[in-house]
């Protein structure tokens, strides 16, 4: 017998192209993975650095979240309220600042709200007609984008507009 089938045990198997299917496919996950990681590591590289690191994982993470009014005992917790996960993501994200504009300090804070656990905590503080943030774990001060302003307002205006009336036996 003479022909190609006769030395087929001899000689090394090619790839097949199902193999070949999966390695490209491991391949682009990984280069997806690698990529994934570096756009989200810088896309928040200047909130982080303007945070703190703890603090920006209580923004992220904390269970308890507060509206804080000037009676303590009226605060707004807010720890459960729709949209507050956009809200957080949109304080850690270096899209929703205008880094590069001079930020003044601020003059007319109008609401600040209060991530914590347990002990820990981080208050961030708006100045909406500056569109201004601080908070107290750094002594500095950012401008926020229009757009980021104009959503935190809204958000933290229909949270108290939510928020039941206190009755004189709740005092």
């Amino acid at each position: 017998m003479t022909g190609s089938n006769s030395d087929s045990g001899t000689s090394k198997p090619s790839v097949s192209t199902g193999q070949l299917a999966v390695v490209t496919m491991l391949a682009v996950g990984l280069a997806a993975a690698v990529f994934s990681w570096s756009w989200n590591y810088h896309r928040g590289r200047n909130s982080l650095q303007f945070y703190g690191p703890e603090a920006a994982t209580l923004i992220r993470t904390a269970p308890k979240v507060e509206i804080l009014r000037p009676e303590p005992e009226s605060n707004i917790d807010i720890s459960r309220a729709p949209g507050l996960l956009n809200a957080r993501a949109a304080l850690l994200s270096d899209a929703s600042y205008e880094w590069t504009a001079s930020a003044a300090p601020q003059e007319s804070p109008l609401f600040s709200v209060r991530f914590s656990r347990g002990e820990h905590s981080v208050v961030v503080t708006f100045d909406f007609e500056n569109r201004t943030i601080s908070n107290s774990t750094t002594p500095r001060v950012a401008t926020l984008k229009q757009k980021t302003a104009d959503g935190w307002r809204q958000y933290l205006a229909r949270m108290i507009k939510a928020q039941p009336p206190r009755t004189s036996s709740q005092s």
